[in-house]
């Protein structure tokens, strides 16, 4: 008798997970649709309820980097105005509070199009990374081909700058080389600076923010120390010096 009660059990739970009810699969968001009815950028767009949705695992420029009209233009033209398919993945949030989605038009995963069309870059964001080796694909895909981006990157290869003239350039993607000859990690303030100058004061740093120094391998102020090094990325002013700031390890490029 009880081993019938127990199988009646197990084949009740069993209905009930093929019904949809419950799911060993399931990542606890359910799917919705919904229209779009502005775009902000390139990874996010704002739905007819009012939230906005940011496209999980992709990375699209900021307003001040090249490409990115382009972008925004690019997802423009793939969702707006248009009924599309929210899949969630892990987290529902990001701490702007903003939709974190899988995006679907007619069949095709948003995120993954932009990077294959080298709109974006593939960027994981732990615990959400469900479709992260589709990004990944598409985005050496994208690289291969010099798309967007990537051809953008790929032409700025030769235009190196030398450190002492990077303040010529304030507000264009360049390609700075010089030695770091000092460096400074700021805990309080989640900050560490790369010197290409003694004293640094007026000019040329690398500033790598706290949220980054996971992604080196080693601790940035130490890994770069005395190192001669190639910096791409947007030149910027603070306080009268330029600056580049660093996101990713790969902007960096050790060259002896």
């Amino acid at each position: 008798m009880v081993c019938v009660r127990f199988l009646l059990y197990f084949f009740l739970l069993l209905g009930i997970a093929f019904s949809g009810c419950i799911s060993p699969f399931d990542s606890g968001i359910p799917n919705s649709t919904d229209t779009v009815v502005r775009v902000v950028d390139g990874d996010t767009f704002v739905i007819s309820s009012g939230e906005k949705v940011r496209l999980i695992g992709i990375d699209t420029p900021e307003v001040d980097e090249p490409y990115y009209s382009e972008a925004t233009y690019a997802l423009s033209e793939l969702v707006m105005g248009k009924q599309v398919l929210l899949e969630g993945d892990t987290s529902n949030r990001d701490k702007y509070g903003r939709l974190l989605r899988y995006v679907w038009v007619d069949g095709v995963l948003v995120n993954e199009q932009l990077v294959r069309d080298g709109f974006a870059e593939a960027k994981a964001y732990e615990p959400d990374v469900k479709y992260q080796h589709r990004f990944e694909n598409a985005e050496e895909y994208a690289k291969q081909n010099r798309l967007g981006i990537w051809g953008i990157k790929t032409n700025l290869i030769g235009e190196v700058v030398d450190y002492l003239d990077a303040g010529r350039y304030v507000g264009e993607t360049k390609i700075v080389e010089g030695f770091v000859v000092s460096t400074s990690k700021v805990e309080d303030k989640g900050i560490i600076f790369l010197n290409f100058h003694d004293p640094y004061e007026g000019y040329f740093s690398v500033v790598i923010w706290s949220d980054d120094w996971d992604k080196f391998p080693d601790s940035p102020d130490s890994m770069y120390y005395g190192k001669k090094v190639r910096v791409t990325g947007l030149i910027q002013e603070y306080s009268g010096s330029p600056e580049i700031i660093v996101n990713e390890p790969s902007q960096i490029e050790i060259v002896e």
